[in-house]
């Protein structure tokens, strides 16, 4: 007996409601009975699901059984039959009754589900074709590119293309979309103008579906770059049969599933379904694996010392180091797998990035040599401070060793995720500071001749590059492509100029980082605070440079913007006050992204100064003196302050509980004081380094509590999607990301309150927050407040407590970057410009 899963109860309880609401309904008249009268089958149809609810098989199918002998067209009898057979354990009489069903009714969705988990449990799949001949429809060489055959044969083409994470808000990786979202997303490529797709590990069935719709019809199809998932192995042993035997079955389930046979079990944080349809036509090429860590190749390659040769049938390689040689056989699992099963070929590359690269950086020192530097020239670090960053050139992956073996006529490529910002060699080594491109001084466009110059045998694809636009810049970048700090505008504009550096580097294609901002991500600036990290996808840092390098934004508000920030008082008039006294108010409101504020105040004081004063959490702790002139004090202990002087709005922490203050003296707690003490949050993109041969290069500070002025209305020329706070007369609004209030989790309401190390970074639930709003004069000083003052003392204010949430709100819609990125690949040459062969030795 098949036990009745958690599906099967979904399916028979919305068919239950289904049948319940048609008796509320008018039916046809009922069918006459063998006897002549009148009998309803609806009626018939609801006991009878009563009936298989409750367990009575037997009663439930002879009723539905009946209600098909006097309506053969009611296709929830036929649904109910299948249901019965399924949970008997009588697969093809369940999927008889079910595919009966769907004749019947072909847009019933719980219907198709049944069928499929059917399918699923005794796949149907036909037997591999193997082509007589070798099917080689695409090929790669260091003098051409990649290639695609035609009528004519081989047309060189370069790879435009787009990076797919699927996370919509709200979900992790392994949450995929409905194939209607794919569809979209596929119409919406075509028009962005890529004509190629990367994808990092299985997608359900529903995507291959969609692109294979797409390709059948269109003019230019869109190809399909497949990767292969992996974790890193324990211990950092490749060689681990343990490890290495589930990443090869993972290989055959994506080469099987592309070719249209495949039937994959759900199985935790993985796509599952009947895959059906052949999209191999349309796959251009395979990328294996992740980015590994320098510290996973060192470990690896000390338990296997030394260097070696290796041959396969596809891949060769000479003089490779552990690593390179388990990845020679990675990727001669894969090539092999697909070539004996179905005779196809396609070109290959396993996952690379400048971490990793082949070259030599003299300014990039690994840990241990700069602490020995550091000790050398009496350059201790700052006190509880310490290195650990990776080591960013400490041993290298390199292509160059590798050879095709004597069966591949695909060919092999280099395939690395390279960015303009990290690691820091790339803006530090004397030789990228000469780079030039058609805009002026770039490093990166140095970097990638480079790179290119050294692979004498291999095309090079970046598979990933970008910029986001998050409001914090975590990684500075000499020419403005920094990891972070841009808006929608500069995002595009920065990623039109990187294509164009591809191409002009003689790269054999670039594929955009990224389709979609995801919120599930994190960065290395502010993952600390973003707690607990499970409830990550359920809101909104624009802080994160991780969750912004979309083409399509994702932002709070179902049909839109909760609060347009642009100066006008209209999104707010719902809004109930929080604080006023006669024509001077303040209003709150909180969503997935921002905390938005809103005064109003009579016209004529349209020219004075605001200060806004919030307490996070914990009344008493806190600063109680206001950092203004007259000693005022304030009955709630303030965490934050926010300044409206003129033309500036500026954010500021009371220093006891500033992250950067206290970043190597923790724990961030807020504590009383009444010293009135506010500074500007600050952030450290870059620390300072020292190179291999002593030089410093110092750090890279930004002082991050300034918000933007500007509108972020998209109708408005003046649009500037860093839009934070903008007057108009008589009001003033802003919006604050919670990142900035040290809210690690606004859907469950907690913020920063730290453990004492070496714990993790702690966190407590906030009641609520607890916000004052005082008028100033033009010296600075306090003339009013809301609430009022009792004997130099703001009283206390009421409590703004806001719903937390399980699924956020959030709408997506096409950034500036969209339009920019499209009309930069409109002019971007179709054909690579193969940069020739480097003098032996390399590039300069």
């Amino acid at each position: 007996m098949i036990p009745a899963s958690g599906l099967w109860r979904l399916g028979l309880a919305c068919c239950l409601a289904w049948a319940t609401a048609v008796g509320a309904q008018d039916t046809a008249p009922a069918p006459p009975s063998a006897a002549g009268e009148r009998v309803d089958v609806d009626a018939l149809v609801r006991g009878a699901f009563v009936a298989l609810r409750e367990g009575r098989d037997e009663e439930a199918s002879r009723a539905f059984g009946r209600v098909l002998k006097l309506a053969p067209d009611y296709s929830d009898a036929a649904y109910g039959l299948a249901l019965i057979a399924e949970r008997r354990g009588e697969a093809e009489a369940a999927k008889k009754a079910i595919r009966l069903a769907i004749r019947l009714d072909d847009q019933r969705p719980e219907f198709h589900v049944v069928l499929e988990r059917l399918l699923l449990q005794a796949p149907e799949l036909p037997p591999p074709q193997r082509a007589e001949h070798l099917v080689l429809d695409y090929r790669v060489s260091r003098e051409r590119g990649f290639e695609v055959r035609g009528a004519q044969g081989f047309s060189p083409l370069f790879l435009k293309g787009i990076n797919l994470g699927a996370a919509l808000p709200g979900k992790f990786p392994s949450q995929f979309p409905e194939k209607p979202v794919y569809q979209a997303w596929i119409r919406d490529m075509a028009e962005l103008g890529v004509n190629c797709v990367r994808v990092y590990t299985i997608h359900p069935p529903g995507f291959y579906e969609a692109l294979a719709e797409h390709n059948a019809s269109a003019e230019k199809p869109i190809y399909l770059i497949h990767g292969v998932w992996v974790e890193p192995p324990p211990g950092d042993d490749f060689g681990d049969p343990a490890w290495f035997e589930p990443w090869r079955t993972e290989m055959h389930r994506v080469v099987d599933l592309l070719h249209g046979r495949a039937a994959l079990p759900a199985r935790p944080g993985h796509a599952s379904g009947l895959y059906r349809t052949d999209v191999s036509r349309w796959v251009i090429a395979y990328i294996l694996g992740r980015e590994w860590e320098p510290y996973n190749v060192v470990e690896f390659n000390a338990l296997r010392p030394g260097m070696s040769d290796w041959q396969g049938r596809f891949v060769g390689i000479d003089n490779g180091h552990a690593t390179e040689v388990f990845m020679a056989r990675a990727l001669e699992a894969l090539l092999a797998y697909e070539h004996d099963t179905y005779h196809a070929q396609r070109p290959a590359a396993f996952t690379n990035w400048p971490t990793l690269d082949p070259l030599h950086h003299p300014t990039e020192a690994t840990k241990a040599e700069e602490n020995a530097l550091r000790r050398r020239l009496g350059l201790p670090l700052e006190e509880g401070a310490e290195i650990r960053e990776y080591d960013n050139d400490a041993v290298g992956l390199d292509m160059e060793k590798y050879r095709d073996g004597p069966e591949l006529e695909a060919g092999l490529f280099a395939s690395y995720h390279a960015y303009p910002y990290y690691p820091d060699f790339i803006n530090l080594d004397s030789g990228y500071n000469r780079g030039r491109d058609h805009l002026g001084r770039n490093n990166y466009m140095a970097y990638l001749q480079d790179l290119v110059g050294h692979h004498r045998r291999h095309a090079v694809v970046v598979s990933e590059f970008g910029v986001p636009s998050s409001r914090l810049v975590a990684h500075w970048q000499p020419q403005g492509m920094t990891h972070g700090g841009q808006n929608e505008v500069e995002q595009g504009e920065q990623n039109a100029r990187m294509f164009r550096n591809l191409h002009d580097a003689g790269t054999a294609g670039g594929v955009l980082f990224a389709w979609i901002d995801e919120w599930f991500k994190k960065n290395w600036l502010v993952i600390e605070f973003e707690q607990p990290g499970e409830r990550n996808p359920l809101w909104y840092n624009p802080m994160d440079a991780e969750q912004n390098y979309g083409l399509l934004g994702a932002h709070p508000g179902k049909e839109g913007p909760n609060v347009l920030i642009d100066g006008k008082p209209d999104d707010w008039r719902g809004v109930p006050d929080y604080l006023r006294r006669g024509d001077t108010w303040l209003k709150l409101r909180a969503d997935e992204g921002w905390l938005h504020l809103a005064i109003g105040f009579p016209a004529d004081v349209s020219a004075s100064s605001m200060l806004v004063g919030i307490d996070t959490h914990d009344l008493e702790a806190g600063d109680h003196l206001l950092p203004l002139p007259g000693g005022w004090r304030s009955e709630a202990g303030l965490e934050f302050v926010v300044r409206f002087e003129g033309e500036v709005a500026r954010l500021e922490v009371d220093n006891v509980y500033d992250i950067f203050t206290h970043r190597y003296a923790r724990p961030y707690r807020s504590r009383h004081n009444e010293d009135g003490l506010f500074v500007e949050p600050r952030t450290e993109s870059n620390r300072a380094r020292i190179g291999r041969d002593g030089t410093l290069f110092p750090e890279h500070r930004q002082q991050i509590g300034t918000l933007r002025r500007g509108t972020a209305d998209r109708a408005d020329p003046a649009f500037d999607s860093a839009s934070e706070w903008q007057r108009g007369p008589g009001f003033i609004e802003a919006r604050i990301p919670w990142g900035l209030l040290h809210v690690t989790d606004p859907s469950s309401l907690q913020v920063l309150r730290d453990d004492v190390p070496p714990g993790g970074i702690g966190t407590v639930t906030t009641e609520g927050f607890r916000v004052l709003l005082v008028q100033l004069d033009a010296r600075g000083a306090p003339v009013g407040s809301l609430p009022g003052v009792v004997d130099g003392r703001v009283t206390l204010p009421p409590l703004f407590r806001w719903p937390g949430w399980e699924q956020p709100e959030f709408h997506v819609y096409r950034k500036p970057s969209f339009s920019i990125v499209q009309r930069a690949l409109a002019a971007l040459p179709d054909q690579p410009a193969m940069a020739p062969l480097a003098p032996e030795g390399g590039a300069e």
